[in-house]
């Protein structure tokens, strides 16, 4: 046995000498649970990771599922946007065409109030000109009556007509002469 370190009360040297006794099967025997442990260790490591990387792949499935279901819910209440805003669109130049037809309603209403009104109006002073006009004719009329009297008269005096002789002078006096139908009193 070499020293080569300080010697020990017992006459043994230190470290390296001390297990010098040792075969190498021995030796593996000592050296290989103290590799294993730490490989054991490294294994449950390996173990924790490898399960912190199934939970993290599920987690980013699960999320990945989601983004989808967002997108996806996105996408339908864009389209649903679209829908809502070309209705309002559709709904405003609906209204827009409705007030001008009523504007342009209430105009002609206006008109059709004034129109009224001149024609009333006018009405009023027909109804004076259409008496007016209704005493004329009675009176016409009478005037004709009068006239057709008067030819009547005169037909019948015409046909039995007496000659000159046979009349009084005082009656060929009173005789007056005939009046135009046309002449006015």
């Amino acid at each position: 046995m070499i020293a080569t370190s300080s010697q020990t009360a017992h006459g043994w040297t230190t470290a390296r000498t001390r297990f010098a006794f040792l075969h190498w099967n021995q030796w593996l025997i000592l050296v290989l649970p103290g590799l294993l442990v730490p490989a054991g260790c490294r294994d449950r490591g390996l173990q924790k990771a490898q399960q912190e990387a199934r939970e993290a792949k599920t987690t980013v499935v699960s999320l990945e599922l989601k983004l989808t279901g967002a997108i996806q819910k996105i996408d339908d209440l864009k389209a649903e946007l679209k829908a809502v805003r070309q209705t309002r669109d559709e709904l405003q130049e609906q209204m827009d065409k409705m007030i001008r037809d009523r504007d342009q309603a209430v105009a002609l209403a206006q008109q059709a109030k004034e129109t009224i009104g001149n024609l009333t109006a006018a009405s009023k002073g027909q109804a004076g000109t259409t008496a007016g006009l209704e005493k004329q004719i009675a009176s016409l009329k009478a005037l004709v009556a009068e006239q057709q009297k008067i030819i009547e008269d005169l037909q019948k005096g015409a046909t039995a007509q007496p000659t000159e002789a046979a009349m009084p002078d005082d009656a060929a006096k009173d005789e007056t002469p005939p009046t135009e139908p046309n002449d006015k009193p």
